[in-house]
């Protein structure tokens, strides 16, 4: 009875969160007791209807999938790695289900389109070749790039965006994920873009600009100081309560920032738009970067000088590919209400700048005056700091105008 099942891959498995209908409640597939009172043999009871009860009957369904669209669609068991999963009850050459928003489907649509008109090859909902992520749009690059546009505009937990971005980084795919929330915990956890949260109607219009607030950086240094270039001491803590707070340190900083915090960017003007971004992404004119975990994009003259001052880039260790790495509990489908089991407790972020490097303000050596002879000229006595070559009354370096201050 179960030869008829279209199994998800990798990728959805590890998202989908399971209600037993006798028990009233989900299922925590963690624990030994699922969570149900009880519940200690009631996993091998649900194996047990393995080939012997219909997979509609056994009493699995998805919650998600019932509260959103009002259907009751079955699931089943599944074990990868020892760990048991449950996957949505689909028949061969179903497609996989989903929730997605008008926002969502038309941030693909508007992406893909754009990417055509500039001459990259783009497709919607493509599989990756090893069959573990599902690109909401690839796009075929110059020189061999595959981008994998991904607007995500629903509450992720950041252990679930790693994995999600590691399938995709396996499979060869430069993603692009598009948040509109500014706290949204995928932000710096995978290669990002921030853009505002528009209705559907007013990114299909393609004359609509859509602007990138966030996830391009550029590269700066200089002396940390009021006269500088930094507009603030990266390596001083952000305060939310004081967000316009500056401080400086007078040490030299080679950092990344984020363009919209850029000082020399913004006297440029201009607005960086999710179409440009795309389509230089796609020309290999904007290239990813990982710095001590934090992920973003870089123009490729930004890139070079990133190169030349810290060298060779590190990629994170590779992850085995392993669904124990991926969140069973997060959500089966991209947009959808987060639920208190599933959402982590969101953290509201400052300034996103990286340094890269600081080194302490070098002091110059003093310079002593010296006379004709080169023997150095006595200090004043009365403590101007100035040299006095001439002695006074007492014989000793003074200024006149300095012991009439003093007398007076």
């Amino acid at each position: 009875m179960d030869d008829d099942l279209e199994i998800d891959s990798d990728e959805d498995l590890f998202r989908n969160p399971v209600y037993y209908e006798p028990a009233g409640c989900n299922l925590d597939l963690d624990r030994p007791d699922l969570g149900v009172p009880q519940g200690q043999d009631l996993l091998n009871v649900l194996l047990r209807m393995r080939e012997r009860v219909p997979v509609e009957r056994r009493g699995l369904i998805c919650p998600d999938c019932r509260d959103l669209r009002g259907r009751r669609v079955p699931m089943y068991l599944v074990q990868r790695g020892g760990v048991w999963l449950a996957s949505h009850y689909r028949r061969p050459g179903e497609k996989p289900i989903s929730h997605e928003s008008d926002e969502h489907l038309a941030r693909k649509e508007r992406v893909a389109k754009d990417s055509e008109d500039h001459g990259f090859h783009a497709v919607i909902e493509s599989q990756t070749a090893d069959g573990h992520a599902r690109l909401d749009v690839r796009i075929n690059g110059a020189n061999g790039i595959v981008l994998g546009y991904e607007p995500q505009l629903s509450a992720q937990t950041a252990r679930g965006m790693r994995a999600r971005e590691g399938f995709r980084r396996r499979g060869g795919i430069q993603s692009v994920w598009d948040f509109a929330d500014p706290d949204h915990t995928g932000i710096g956890t995978v290669p990002y873009v921030r853009t505002p949260n528009l209705p559907a109607s007013v990114i299909r219009v393609q004359k609509n600009p859509i602007a990138v607030q966030d996830g391009n950086f550029v590269l700066e240094e200089g002396q940390c100081n009021p006269s500088g270039s930094l507009t603030r001491c990266p390596e001083k803590p952000y305060d939310p309560e004081n967000p316009t707070d500056t401080g400086y340190c007078g040490a030299w900083h080679r950092i990344l920032v984020p363009a919209h915090q850029s000082s020399s960017l913004a006297a440029e003007g201009g607005t960086l738009t999710l179409t440009q971004f795309i389509v230089e992404a796609a020309a290999g004119e904007r290239i990813p970067f990982q710095r001590g975990g934090h992920h973003g994009w870089l123009p490729v003259q930004q890139w070079q000088q990133y190169l030349e001052a810290n060298g060779p880039a590190l990629d994170d260790k590779e992850r085995k590919t392993s669904v124990r790495q991926g969140d069973r509990s997060n959500k089966c489908t991209e947009d959808r209400p987060a639920s208190e089991v599933r959402a982590e407790p969101k953290q509201r972020r400052g300034s996103r700048m990286i340094v890269l490097e600081s080194r302490a303000q070098e002091t110059e050596p003093v310079k002593v005056a010296v006379d004709f002879s080169g023997q150095a000229i006595p200090l004043c006595r009365f403590g101007c700091g100035q040299p006095a070559s001439l002695p006074g009354p007492e014989g000793l370096p003074e200024h006149f105008s300095c012991r009439k201050e003093h007398e007076a």
